[in-house]
Protein backbone atom coordinates (compact mmCIF):
# COMPACT_ATOMS: atom_id res chain seq x y z
CA UNK A 1 0.00 0.00 0.00
CA UNK A 2 0.85 3.12 -0.78
CA UNK A 3 0.50 6.22 2.10
CA UNK A 4 0.32 10.06 0.56
CA UNK A 5 0.01 13.02 2.80
CA UNK A 6 -2.89 14.85 1.60
CA UNK A 7 -1.90 18.09 3.76
CA UNK A 8 -0.25 19.41 0.80
CA UNK A 9 -2.51 21.00 -1.64
CA UNK A 10 -1.34 21.94 -5.04
CA UNK A 11 -0.45 25.14 -5.88
CA UNK A 12 -3.18 27.91 -6.88
CA UNK A 13 -5.46 26.35 -4.62
CA UNK A 14 -6.88 29.61 -2.43
CA UNK A 15 -6.41 28.85 1.62
CA UNK A 16 -9.56 27.02 3.10
CA UNK A 17 -11.84 28.73 5.63
CA UNK A 18 -10.95 27.54 9.51
CA UNK A 19 -14.07 27.27 10.91
CA UNK A 20 -16.35 24.68 9.79
CA UNK A 21 -19.23 24.60 11.78
CA UNK A 22 -20.39 26.78 15.30
CA UNK A 23 -23.87 25.38 17.31
CA UNK A 24 -25.59 25.35 20.25
CA UNK A 25 -27.04 22.34 21.79
CA UNK A 26 -29.97 22.10 24.29
CA UNK A 27 -31.06 19.29 25.67
CA UNK A 28 -33.39 17.57 23.89
CA UNK A 29 -34.06 20.21 21.17
CA UNK A 30 -33.00 20.52 17.88
CA UNK A 31 -29.15 22.22 17.78
CA UNK A 32 -28.94 25.75 16.44
CA UNK A 33 -26.35 26.49 14.11
CA UNK A 34 -25.33 30.15 15.32
CA UNK A 35 -22.41 32.52 14.20
CA UNK A 36 -19.35 32.05 16.28
CA UNK A 37 -19.81 35.58 17.62
CA UNK A 38 -23.09 34.84 18.67
CA UNK A 39 -22.74 31.22 20.51
CA UNK A 40 -19.92 33.49 22.57
CA UNK A 41 -22.88 34.77 24.41
CA UNK A 42 -25.04 31.56 24.13
CA UNK A 43 -25.99 29.56 27.29
CA UNK A 44 -26.53 26.21 25.68
CA UNK A 45 -23.54 23.90 25.22
CA UNK A 46 -21.49 25.09 22.37
CA UNK A 47 -19.93 23.46 19.35
CA UNK A 48 -16.83 24.95 17.32
CA UNK A 49 -15.60 22.40 14.62
CA UNK A 50 -12.54 23.50 12.98
CA UNK A 51 -10.10 22.91 10.28
CA UNK A 52 -5.96 22.53 12.15
CA UNK A 53 -4.00 22.25 9.25
CA UNK A 54 -4.11 26.30 8.11
CA UNK A 55 -4.07 27.39 12.26
CA UNK A 56 -1.67 28.76 14.53
CA UNK A 57 -2.03 28.26 18.12
CA UNK A 58 -2.62 32.61 18.66
CA UNK A 59 -4.66 32.00 16.23
CA UNK A 60 -6.73 28.92 18.39
CA UNK A 61 -6.87 31.50 21.59
CA UNK A 62 -7.81 34.48 19.95
CA UNK A 63 -10.53 32.44 18.18
CA UNK A 64 -11.75 30.36 20.96
CA UNK A 65 -11.21 31.24 24.61
CA UNK A 66 -14.09 33.26 24.62
CA UNK A 67 -16.35 30.09 24.06
CA UNK A 68 -14.41 28.25 26.03
CA UNK A 69 -15.14 30.90 29.02
CA UNK A 70 -11.83 30.85 30.91
CA UNK A 71 -10.58 27.46 30.24
CA UNK A 72 -8.70 27.15 27.24
CA UNK A 73 -5.15 27.39 27.87
CA UNK A 74 -2.27 27.54 25.10
CA UNK A 75 -1.36 24.15 25.73
CA UNK A 76 -4.81 22.78 25.35
CA UNK A 77 -5.47 24.81 21.92
CA UNK A 78 -1.55 23.44 20.84
CA UNK A 79 -2.63 19.50 21.64
CA UNK A 80 -6.05 20.68 19.86
CA UNK A 81 -4.35 21.58 16.08
CA UNK A 82 -1.33 19.32 16.94
CA UNK A 83 -1.14 15.53 15.13
CA UNK A 84 -0.27 13.14 17.52
CA UNK A 85 0.07 14.72 20.65
CA UNK A 86 -3.02 12.33 22.57
CA UNK A 87 -3.23 9.03 20.88
CA UNK A 88 -6.53 8.54 22.42
CA UNK A 89 -7.26 10.69 25.38
CA UNK A 90 -5.47 13.14 27.98
CA UNK A 91 -6.33 15.36 30.91
CA UNK A 92 -5.20 18.36 32.28
CA UNK A 93 -3.73 18.80 35.66
CA UNK A 94 -6.08 21.30 38.01
CA UNK A 95 -8.51 21.38 35.27
CA UNK A 96 -11.73 19.45 33.79
CA UNK A 97 -11.34 19.81 30.27
CA UNK A 98 -10.45 16.83 28.45
CA UNK A 99 -8.57 15.71 24.91
CA UNK A 100 -9.91 13.05 23.30
CA UNK A 101 -9.12 11.60 19.48
CA UNK A 102 -11.59 10.08 16.65
CA UNK A 103 -11.22 9.54 13.41
CA UNK A 104 -13.23 8.72 10.09
CA UNK A 105 -12.78 6.70 7.37
CA UNK A 106 -14.07 7.89 3.64
CA UNK A 107 -13.53 4.60 0.41
CA UNK A 108 -13.39 6.03 -2.82
CA UNK A 109 -13.61 4.41 -5.75
CA UNK A 110 -11.48 5.45 -9.19
CA UNK A 111 -14.43 4.27 -11.54
CA UNK A 112 -16.55 7.20 -12.63
CA UNK A 113 -19.38 4.95 -12.48
CA UNK A 114 -19.53 4.73 -8.78
CA UNK A 115 -18.46 1.19 -8.91
CA UNK A 116 -16.51 -0.60 -6.20
CA UNK A 117 -13.40 -1.01 -6.51
CA UNK A 118 -11.91 -4.85 -7.46
CA UNK A 119 -9.03 -6.87 -5.64
CA UNK A 120 -8.07 -3.76 -3.72
CA UNK A 121 -6.12 -1.85 -7.31
CA UNK A 122 -8.19 1.12 -7.47
CA UNK A 123 -9.58 1.48 -3.96
CA UNK A 124 -8.91 4.85 -1.85
CA UNK A 125 -9.18 5.04 1.83
CA UNK A 126 -8.69 8.35 3.94
CA UNK A 127 -7.98 8.36 6.79
CA UNK A 128 -9.18 11.79 8.88
CA UNK A 129 -8.20 12.24 12.43
CA UNK A 130 -10.15 14.75 14.54
CA UNK A 131 -8.83 15.74 17.77
CA UNK A 132 -11.23 17.16 20.43
CA UNK A 133 -11.02 19.35 23.87
CA UNK A 134 -14.01 19.02 26.01
CA UNK A 135 -14.92 21.33 28.50
CA UNK A 136 -18.07 21.87 30.88
CA UNK A 137 -20.43 23.61 28.85
CA UNK A 138 -18.13 23.44 25.14
CA UNK A 139 -16.71 21.32 22.59
CA UNK A 140 -13.84 21.55 20.28
CA UNK A 141 -13.20 19.82 17.50
CA UNK A 142 -10.41 19.95 14.97
CA UNK A 143 -10.24 18.26 11.86
CA UNK A 144 -6.23 17.80 10.89
CA UNK A 145 -4.34 16.41 7.73
CA UNK A 146 -6.04 13.87 6.15
CA UNK A 147 -3.94 10.69 5.16
CA UNK A 148 -4.64 9.09 2.08
CA UNK A 149 -4.20 5.07 1.65
CA UNK A 150 -4.32 3.72 -1.92
CA UNK A 151 -3.91 1.03 -3.83
CA UNK A 152 -2.42 0.54 -7.51
CA UNK A 153 -3.69 3.38 -9.74
CA UNK A 154 -3.09 7.11 -10.28
CA UNK A 155 -2.29 9.72 -7.71
CA UNK A 156 -5.36 11.03 -6.62
CA UNK A 157 -6.27 14.66 -5.06
CA UNK A 158 -8.47 14.78 -2.39
CA UNK A 159 -10.66 17.92 -1.86
CA UNK A 160 -12.23 19.46 1.38
CA UNK A 161 -15.24 16.97 2.30
CA UNK A 162 -18.30 19.24 3.09
CA UNK A 163 -18.86 20.10 6.75
CA UNK A 164 -22.00 19.52 6.88
CA UNK A 165 -22.23 15.63 7.17
CA UNK A 166 -21.10 15.08 10.51
CA UNK A 167 -22.98 17.66 12.13
CA UNK A 168 -26.38 16.41 10.47
CA UNK A 169 -25.43 12.95 11.61
CA UNK A 170 -24.78 14.44 15.25
CA UNK A 171 -27.89 16.84 14.98
CA UNK A 172 -30.18 14.10 14.17
CA UNK A 173 -29.16 11.46 17.25
CA UNK A 174 -28.95 14.61 19.48
CA UNK A 175 -32.81 15.05 20.67
CA UNK A 176 -33.32 11.46 21.75
CA UNK A 177 -30.02 10.84 23.11
CA UNK A 178 -30.38 11.58 26.86
CA UNK A 179 -27.07 13.46 26.38
CA UNK A 180 -27.04 16.99 28.43
CA UNK A 181 -23.40 17.76 28.49
CA UNK A 182 -20.52 18.50 26.39
CA UNK A 183 -19.19 15.24 27.56
CA UNK A 184 -22.02 13.31 25.80
CA UNK A 185 -21.91 15.25 23.09
CA UNK A 186 -18.58 14.77 22.57
CA UNK A 187 -19.67 10.86 22.71
CA UNK A 188 -22.28 11.30 19.72
CA UNK A 189 -19.54 12.79 17.63
CA UNK A 190 -16.69 10.04 18.10
CA UNK A 191 -20.09 7.40 17.63
CA UNK A 192 -20.65 9.34 14.33
CA UNK A 193 -17.41 9.69 13.29
CA UNK A 194 -16.75 6.01 14.09
CA UNK A 195 -19.68 4.99 11.81
CA UNK A 196 -18.43 7.75 8.82
CA UNK A 197 -17.14 5.21 6.31
CA UNK A 198 -18.87 5.16 2.90
CA UNK A 199 -17.63 4.86 -0.46
CA UNK A 200 -17.96 7.59 -3.53
CA UNK A 201 -16.75 7.59 -7.21
CA UNK A 202 -13.58 9.84 -7.54
CA UNK A 203 -14.01 13.03 -9.91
Amino acid sequence: MEQRAAARRPSGVKRRRLIRQTSAWLPQREPEPLPLQDLEESDALRWVDIYGGDLSNGEVLALLAPICRGQLTQKMSRDLITPQRFAAAGSYRNSDVRAVSGFRIRHLDSGANGSEAKDGHDGTSIFEPVQMLVGDDWLLSCWLPSRVFRGIGDPVHVADDSSSGLYLAVAKAWPTSNATSAEGLAKLVRHELGGGGYRTPLN
